[in-house]
Parts: C-alpha cells; sequence; structure tokens
C-alpha cells in the first residue's frame, strides 16, 4: 500500500537518470519497463490469494501435492480472472500515460497515442482542426472499448473474488 501513497511524478528524477545511464530512451523498453510491476498490482493479487479458502491447498497437501504443483496446477488457473483484470488495468493505464512518454520519448516514432494526440494540436488556443483532434481521439479510444468488451466477463470476476464476494 506504500507504494500506492508515492505520486509517480516523485520517481520521474530518478526513473529518468537511471534510463539514461542504461541508454533505453527512445527506446520500446523505457516505454514498457515502468509498467511492468506497478503497485496495484501487488495490491490486486495479494488480494486475490487472501481471497481464495485455505481448505483448497489444504485438500492439495493432503492428497500429495508440493507448494509447486500447488501453485501451478491450482493457484494459478484460479488466479486467471485476476491476471487478465490486472492485464487490462495495466495495459489502460500505459495507454492512457502521457507523462513518462513524454519525457522519455523525444523521437516521433517513439510516441504513444497521448502524445500522438496531442501533436496533432499545435496550439492549445488553436481552434483549427478540432474535429481531426476529435476523430482520432475516437479512434484511439476504440481498442480500449473493444479490450473491455472482449474481457468484460474475466474483469467482473476478477475484482469480485478479489474483494471476496
Amino acid at each position: 500500500l506504500a507504494g500506492l501513497v508515492v505520486p509517480e511524478q516523485a520517481i520521474f528524477i530518478p526513473l529518468y537518470t537511471m534510463f539514461a545511464d542504461w541508454g533505453w530512451h527512445n527506446g520500446y523498453a523505457a516505454l514498457i519497463a515502468p509498467r511492468v510491476a506497478v503497485p496495484i498490482g501487488v495490491f490486486l493479487m495479494t488480494q486475490f490469494f487472501r481471497g481464495i479458502p485455505d481448505y483448497i491447498e489444504e485438500a492439495a497437501r493432503l492428497d500429495g501435492a508440493g507448494r509447486w504443483t500447488i501453485f501451478t496446477r491450482i493457484m494459478l488457473p484460479l488466479s486467471v480472472p485476476a491476471m487478465v483484470t490486472l492485464a487490462i488495468l495495466t495495459f489502460l493505464y500505459a495507454w492512457n500515460d502521457y507523462l513518462w512518454p513524454l519525457v522519455s520519448a523525444s523521437r516521433p516514432e517513439m510516441f504513444t497515442i497521448t502524445l500522438g494526440l496531442a501533436s496533432l494540436q499545435a496550439n492549445f488556443a488553436d481552434s483549427e482542426g478540432l474535429g481531426r483532434v476529435m476523430a482520432s481521439g475516437v479512434l484511439a479510444s476504440l481498442p480500449v472499448v473493444l479490450l473491455f468488451l472482449l474481457f468484460q466477463r474475466h474483469v467482473v470476476r476478477g475484482i469480485a473474488m478479489g474483494s471476496g464476494k
């Protein structure tokens, strides 16, 4: 929970210098790596595994299963809804992120959708071409809507099971 309290902007300078030392800026690694392990993922998976009844694991132990077998054959298949939910939330977080790609990517070919949409309008006060920007925004939101519609069942199950219901 402590990781959720720290704002993302507070770690920008250390993250930027770390990626600059590694030479990762203007590459896919700089856009993907900060989004791989987010605190909400640890929280979501912890809550999900706490919601699984203990008797399931105890029954597997009585059948002679070891820790690795219990994890791979019982817990992992049970956690598919939570992992799909986490994958979708992480994807949405990365898809909608504007500030980190703005800091990390300076070449136009490495711009994300949000940076591309922002670059369509040269001046904020410029009201010319707003239709093009709005149409681009609708097209940029279509993959997110389709992703949610495809995996809506898993998202609802993952959140419901993680809340103890």
